[in-house]
């Protein structure tokens, strides 16, 4: 919806939608705007003589328009003076939409047409050797086949795809028509080929200034998603265009990142009748792919998920994450849907995924061992981490009094039991903290650690095995009568807390 109401007001400049309030756009220079008039008066117009004085017929494309010269040149200059002029009279004919229905058809024959002032696509690439090269250098690098363009049928141009580079295809010597006889139509190819090669055409060659693109990982494999999201932003860059694109892709999203082009990430959500929009600027990106821990988790991803947990190893991960998957099997309501499970390397690096994450919006669960109640832990940076609001002189000196009272008998609350170690007062104090701490989605293991859970299922909980040999336990098999499910207690509990955090639109926590 937010690209289709950007194409329109850029084409109109009248805002017609359910989001979009306004656009802005930038002023021309002086020394640019000469430049584009000159570019766009067409003195050739049969009805030239018919115009008024001070107006001129401008051409863009196929489009041709008659306007008051002083107007367009002030609307140039400052496109609020007089945006439906700007956008009517220069953005309308600059917008290139690629959606799903008409990204194929880029590709299609085309006109060839007069080659001494080339119009369409094709005859621009045709026309131009170094573009054509560059072009084919990038799609063999992604398929490993070499594009042609055939002129050997008729007026038209066609796109072919073969396994040897083509001779010189502006003419139609004997090599030349072997090879496009030889080499693939690229209507035979696959509809990922089709769409990657139709897209980077369209951009590469015409001269759209605002490009929108809707799901352009649509047909395609992950790694050709990372290109495809690579090249755009380069091409995009180095043709000073505006492009806007709608994702869901993780892949395609990375490949724009690391193309070092400019590129701000807005999440936008519709959810439960409540929408949000919450931007991570070109610098925040930047900061935040330079920290490897992220790169390797694929914290990326996480933009795409309604929440997400984040536990301290990948142990936990796995167990966390199998056990919220019987949970939304039961079909009961229980557990987190559309949540990704990620882990960090230990407690003290949890934040740097945790707080970028957030600062998105995203609602993303903590969950820790016991001890992160010690000294020892860096708690103040979780505390950051999950906007848990300043100062923090009383939450942390009630985590000192808890974690005094829990090592006070001289036992390793993260191996002794955890919380079964208090009593009385004692006791009190620390289910009020793990309760304030719950309702920021810092969620402190009670019974101590995660080898604690499920106490029932007698296996050697020593850490090396512990996740292979409770795996074995739960069973894989649903149809297994020893096949473990979802119960109202223990573990099970504990994760139905985490979700429904996840899934509460006043949770707190977020940052406005």
């Amino acid at each position: 919806m937010i690209l289709s109401e950007i194409a329109e007001f850029s084409k109109s400049g009248i805002p017609r939608g359910s989001i979009l309030a306004d656009l802005k756009f930038n002023g021309q220079s002086t020394e640019e705007i000469e430049t584009i008039l000159k570019e766009l008066i067409d003195h050739t117009h049969t009805l030239t003589n018919q115009k008024s004085p001070g107006w001129e017929y401008i051409s863009i494309g196929n489009h041709r328009r008659l306007v008051d010269i002083s107007a367009f040149r002030q609307a140039l200059h400052d496109p609020d003076v007089d945006i439906n002029c700007f956008a009517q009279n220069y953005a309308a004919d600059r917008v290139l939409i690629l959606n799903g229905e008409n990204r194929i058809r880029l590709i299609t024959a085309q006109d060839r047409g007069d080659l001494k002032n080339p119009q369409s696509d094709f005859a621009k690439l045709l026309t131009d050797d170094a573009c054509r090269q560059s072009l084919r250098d990038v799609l063999f690098e992604a398929f490993g086949l070499y594009l042609g363009l055939d002129i050997s049928e008729g007026a038209l141009i066609k796109l072919r795809y073969g396994n040897t580079p083509p001779p010189n295809e502006r003419s139609v010597e004997k090599a030349t028509l072997e090879w496009m006889a030889k080499a693939r139509t690229i209507d035979e190819t696959s509809d990922g080929i089709k769409a990657f090669t139709g897209m980077l055409l369209a951009l590469r060659v015409g001269d759209p200034k605002i490009v929108i693109i809707d799901e352009p990982e649509a047909f395609l494999h992950p790694a050709l998603a990372y290109n495809l999201g690579r090249e755009l932003a380069q091409a995009a860059s180095k043709g000073d265009k505006q492009v806007f694109v709608s994702t869901h892709s993780s892949q395609f999203l990375m490949g724009a990142i690391q193309s070092g082009v400019n590129a701000n990430v807005v999440r936008l959500t519709y959810q439960q009748g409540s929408a949000t929009a919450r931007m991570l600027s070109n610098d925040d990106i930047r900061a935040m792919m330079q920290e490897p821990l992220l790169r390797s988790a694929n914290a990326l991803s996480g933009v795409f998920y309604e929440g997400v947990v984040v536990a301290e190893a990948d142990s936990d991960r796995a167990f966390y994450q199998e056990l919220n998957e019987r949970l939304l099997e039961t079909g009961s309501g229980r557990g987190a849907p559309n949540t990704l499970f990620l882990n960090a390397n230990g407690k003290d690096s949890v934040n740097k995924i945790v707080g970028p994450l957030r600062a998105l919006g995203i609602p993303v669960a903590i969950i820790v061992d016991i001890d992160a109640l010690n000294p020892k832990t860096n708690f103040s940076v979780l505390l950051d981490a999950t906007y848990y609001p300043k100062p923090h002189d009383s939450i942390r000196s009630q985590r000192k009094v808890v974690w005094d009272d829990l090592t006070s008998a001289g036992k390793d609350p993260k191996s002794g039991g955890g919380i079964l170690l208090l009593e009385n007062v004692a006791r009190e104090r620390a289910e009020n903290l793990f309760e304030t701490l719950d309702k920021y989605g810092f969620f402190v293991l009670q019974n101590g650690e995660v080898e604690h859970w499920l106490p029932k299922l007698k296996i050697n909980r020593t850490k090396k095995r512990w996740l292979r040999n409770i795996f074995e336990a739960l069973g894989s098999d649903p149809k297994d009568e020893n096949y473990v499910l979802p119960s109202n207690d223990d573990v099970w509990v504990f994760l139905d807390k985490v979700a429904s955090w996840i899934k509460d639109k006043s949770r707190r926590g977020i940052p406005l």
